[in-house]
C-alpha cells in the first residue's frame, strides 16, 4: 500500500508539473510576448544582414584585387621575359668582349623574377582569403535561413496566439440584467404577453452583448471591419425573471437576468482577423458537422476563366464549351477539366457551397502527354528503380532569382523524393557507407539551433520512419554516389535536377507561391504549422499529399531537395520549416558536406 501511495503521489506531482508547464507555456506564448520576441529576432536578423553584406562586399573587393593581381602577373611575365632576353644579349656580347659589364642586366632580371614571385605569392594569398570568405558566406547563408525560419516560426505562433486571444475574448460568459416594457391589448393573454416580453428581452440582450464583445476585443478595429458577414453569435445559458408586474393600462414590465456566452463557429476567428483559415483548422468541427443544409432547388454560379483561348471546359464529364464560362450548378461536389490540344489538362474538384470562380492556367506541352507518362527503369538486379514522371519541355518565367526566361527541355523526374527503400537497394548492392555513418552523424534542430548528433544517420534520423519515407541525413557526396550507381544499374543517365528544372517541375505551370495558390492552406503539405499530423514532428511517407499537375508529390515541404549547380542549393522547404520557406522560389544554400534530418533529394533522368 505504501508503494501504491508513493506511486500515486508521484503521478500527482507529474500531472501537476505537466499542467504547470502547459500554463507557463500559454503565459509565455501571449501575443505581446511573441511580438517582443519577434522584434528581437528581427533586430538580430537586420544586424546579421548587415554582417552578410560586409562579407559579400569583402568577397567583391577580394575578387577585384585578385583580378588586378593576375593582370599584373601577366605584365610581370612579359617584363621577366624581356629582362631575360636583354641579359642573354649581354652574355652574347661577353663572348667577344670579356670585359663587358652585365651586372645591370643581371640585376634587372633578378628583380623581375623577385617581383614575379611576389606576385604569385599575392595571388596565392588572395585565393586563400577568397576561399575563407566564401566559407564564411556559405556558413552565413545557412545561418540566414535558420534566422528566417525562426522569424517565420514566431510569426506563425503570433497568429495562433491572436486566434486564441480572440476566441477567449469572444467566448466570455457574463450575466446581464435587462428591463423591458410591453404593451398588451385586451385580446392578448397574460401568458402570451409575458412570453413576448421575455423573447424581446433575450433578443435585446443578445444583440447588445454581441456588439459589446466586438467592441471590447483587443483587435476591435480590425474585427469590426470584417464582422458584417460574421457568424459569431450569442448563446443563452440561462435566464431568471427578477421583477415583473402588470400596470392598469395593460403594460407588462419586467427585469430579467440573462447569462450569455459568445460563440465563434468554424473559421470565424480567422475571418474576423482576416488571416488564413489554416490557423483555425483545429478549431473547426469535423466534416460531418460541417454539412450545410441547402434547399434542393438552390443553384450556385460557377465561373471559369482560363489563360488560353479556344479551350474546352468539362464539368462532371460534360462539355460546356470554351471559357469565359458561367454556369449555374447544384450544391455539392463537381469535377472541372479544361483542355486544349498541345496543353496539359487543368483539373480541379470543387464543393459548391456558394458562388465560386476558378482560374485555370494551361501549360503548353512540347510532347504528347496525358497527365505525364509514367517511367520506371529496371535495375541490374531485376528490381524496379524509382518511379518517374515524364515532364514536358517549356519555359520557366523570369523571377527574382533568374533574370531571363529559361527554356526547359523535356525530362523525367522522380514522382517523389528518393525513399528509404530506394536508398536501401543502393546500399545493399554497393556496401556504401554514408558520411553521417562514418563521421559525426547529421544535423537536427535543437532549440532552434543546428546541432550535429553522432547517433543520427539515414537509418535512424531521430524520428520513426518506414521504407516509404524520404531518405534524409545524406550529403552531396552520398547523393552523387547513389545517382552514379543508379545510372550504371539502369543504363540511363540520372542526376540531380538543376535549379531551373526543379522549379519548373515544382511550379507545374503555376505562378503562385505554392503550386495550388498563394496560401499554404491546411494539411496540403508537411511543413511546420501546415496542419498535418507530421508537422514539426517528422517526415511523412511520400505521396501523403496531393500531387501537382505534373503528377509530382512533395514538391512543397517534407524534405528540402538538393539541386545541382555552382553552389549546393536545396529547394522546397521541410517538415520543420515554416510555410513561407516552402514557397517555390526560396533557396537554401548548403556546404557540400552538410547533411541533416530534413534534407533529401529527387532524381532526374535525362530523356
Amino acid at each position: 500500500m505504501r508503494i501504491a501511495l508513493i506511486a500515486l503521489a508521484t503521478s500527482c506531482i507529474l500531472l501537476g508539473n505537466t499542467a504547470q508547464a502547459t500554463e507557463i507555456k500559454q503565459q509565455k506564448n501571449t501575443v505581446d510576448n511573441l511580438q517582443t520576441e519577434l522584434e528581437s529576432i528581427q533586430s538580430e536578423y537586420s544586424t546579421f544582414i548587415t554582417s552578410l553584406a560586409v562579407v559579400n562586399d569583402n568577397i567583391a573587393l577580394e575578387k577585384a584585387k585578385l583580378a588586378q593581381t593576375r593582370t599584373q602577373g601577366k605584365a610581370l611575365v612579359g617584363q621577366t621575359a624581356k629582362a631575360l632576353a636583354e641579359m642573354n644579349e649581354q652574355y652574347a656580347l661577353m663572348i667577344d668582349n670579356p670585359t663587358q659589364d652585365i651586372s645591370a642586366s643581371q640585376n634587372d632580371y633578378r628583380q623581375a623574377i623577385q617581383q614575379q614571385q611576389k606576385n604569385k605569392q599575392l595571388i596565392k594569398d588572395s585565393v586563400a582569403r577568397l576561399a575563407q570568405l566564401n566559407k564564411q558566406l556559405s556558413d552565413k547563408n545557412i545561418e540566414r535561413v535558420r534566422l528566417l525560419n525562426q522569424r517565420e516560426t514566431i510569426s506563425e505562433e503570433i497568429n495562433i496566439a491572436r486566434i486564441n486571444r480572440l476566441t477567449n475574448e469572444m467566448q466570455k460568459t457574463q450575466s446581464h440584467n435587462v428591463s423591458q416594457s410591453v404593451s398588451c391589448d385586451l385580446e392578448t393573454s397574460f401568458s402570451k404577453c409575458i412570453t413576448r416580453s421575455n423573447l424581446l428581452s433575450k433578443q435585446k440582450a443578445s444583440k447588445t452583448y454581441l456588439n459589446n464583445l466586438f467592441s471590447s476585443v483587443t483587435e476591435a478595429k480590425l474585427v469590426n471591419k470584417h464582422k458584417a458577414n460574421s457568424n459569431a453569435h450569442v448563446k443563452l445559458l440561462g435566464n431568471k425573471v427578477l421583477t415583473s408586474e402588470f400596470s392598469g393600462q395593460g403594460t407588462y414590465s419586467s427585469t430579467m437576468q440573462l447569462t450569455m456566452q459568445g460563440v465563434l463557429p468554424k473559421n470565424e476567428a480567422c475571418n474576423l482577423l482576416n488571416i488564413s483559415t489554416r490557423y483555425c483548422a483545429e478549431q473547426a468541427p469535423s466534416a460531418k458537422n460541417n454539412l450545410v443544409k441547402t434547399d434542393k432547388g438552390t443553384l450556385y454560379e460557377l465561373t471559369i476563366r482560363s489563360n488560353q483561348y479556344d479551350d474546352e471546359v468539362f464539368i462532371d464529364g460534360v462539355s460546356y464549351g470554351s471559357t469565359k464560362l458561367s454556369v449555374m450548378l447544384s450544391p455539392g461536389a463537381h469535377h472541372i477539366e479544361v483542355k486544349k490540344p498541345n496543353y496539359i489538362n487543368f483539373e480541379q474538384s470543387v464543393k459548391l457551397r456558394s458562388n465560386t470562380m476558378i482560374r485555370a492556367e494551361l501549360v503548353k506541352a512540347s510532347v504528347s502527354l496525358k497527365n505525364g507518362q509514367a517511367v520506371q527503369d529496371f535495375l541490374a538486379s531485376g528490381e524496379r528503380g524509382p518511379e518517374l514522371i515524364s515532364v514536358p519541355g517549356g519555359q520557366l518565367a523570369a523571377s527574382e532569382n533568374q533574370a531571363n526566361e529559361q527554356a526547359i527541355k523535356a525530362f523525367s523526374v522522380g514522382t517523389n523524393p528518393i525513399t528509404v527503400a530506394d536508398f536501401k537497394r543502393f546500399v545493399a548492392a554497393s556496401n556504401y557507407t554514408t558520411a553521417a555513418e562514418s563521421g559525426n552523424g547529421c544535423v537536427e534542430y535543437v532549440d532552434g539551433k543546428e546541432t550535429y548528433n553522432a547517433d543520427l544517420n539515414w537509418r535512424q534520423p531521430g524520428f520513426t520512419q518506414t521504407d516509404e519515407h524520404p531518405v534524409v541525413c545524406i550529403n552531396a557526396t552520398d547523393t552523387n554516389a547513389y545517382l552514379t550507381w543508379l545510372s550504371k544499374a539502369t543504363g540511363q543517365k540520372y542526376r540531380l535536377p538543376n535549379n531551373g528544372e526543379w522549379e519548373y517541375s515544382a511550379r507545374a505551370g503555376s505562378s503562385y507561391s505554392y503550386w495550388w495558390g498563394n496560401d499554404a492552406g491546411n494539411s496540403k503539405a508537411n511543413c511546420a504549422y501546415c496542419g498535418s499530423q507530421w508537422s514539426n514532428k517528422s517526415t511523412a511517407p511520400v505521396k501523403s499529399f496531393k500531387a501537382n499537375r505534373f503528377g509530382l508529390y512533395d514538391t512543397v515541404g517534407n524534405v528540402w531537395e538538393l539541386t545541382s549547380g555552382n553552389n549546393l542549393v536545396a529547394r522546397g522547404g521541410a517538415w520543420n520549416f515554416a510555410p513561407k520557406l516552402a514557397q517555390v522560389d526560396v533557396r537554401l544554400e548548403l556546404k557540400p558536406d552538410f547533411r541533416a534530418n530534413y534534407v533529401g533529394f529527387r532524381a532526374l533522368r535525362e530523356n
